[in-house]
């Protein structure tokens, strides 16, 4: 019996979730369709853009997963900022640098290799690194806020953080990858 209720609470929890982010997804592909001017600007940066969201989802979601573990565990405490959580608020922002300087050497290379016609390499390096480090920024602060609320309200942080984050991440990755693209125009880079 307890197996079945567990099954309905994440059931019950982590549905209306999935459904309004599955909506908000839209916003998400509405504002990449808004960019198909700089898309065709900027040749090649098709190749950067699923392996951006891919990266938010991943680090978001492993974040999130270890802020979770952390309260259930009790060494992360709601509300409060612990040596557990700045160690992890770290590691996902280095992680998140990382990860954007090895994604625009490797959507360059790989555009090179492809015989693409593409950005440069500097262009790569710029739009990943302010995409993926501001996506990041926002969203550990999103998963701090989303598991706190959740913890505090009595929600399994589990069932409610994962399926924010991993929405939120395409959102918050995309807006920020539309800005980054502007920047770098902007500047002429």
């Amino acid at each position: 019996m307890p197996v079945t209720r567990s099954v309905w609470r994440i059931v019950e929890e982590t549905t209306p979730l999935v459904i309004g982010f599955a909506v908000l997804e839209l916003f998400a592909g509405g504002v990449l369709g808004f960019m198909t001017t700089e898309i065709e600007i900027l040749p090649g940066l098709f190749v950067l853009i699923p392996a951006l969201l891919d990266m938010r989802g991943n680090i978001g979601s492993a974040f999130g997963a270890r802020l979770n573990s952390g309260l259930h565990l009790g060494y992360i405490k709601p509300g409060r900022v612990t040596k557990a959580l700045k160690i992890n608020i770290y590691s996902a922002l280095t992680l998140s640098f990382t990860m954007s300087v090895i994604l625009s050497v490797f959507a360059s290379l790989a555009c090179h290799l492809a015989g693409i016609a593409s950005i440069g390499f500097i262009d790569f390096l710029f739009i990943s690194l302010i995409a993926g480090v501001l996506s990041g920024l926002l969203l550990v602060f999103l998963a701090i806020f989303i598991s706190n609320l959740s913890y505090r309200k009595g929600l399994d942080p589990d069932d409610v953080t994962t399926p924010t984050i991993g929405a939120a991440g395409d959102i918050v990755t995309v807006v920020c990858l539309f800005l980054a693209v502007k920047l770098v125009l902007g500047l002429g880079i």
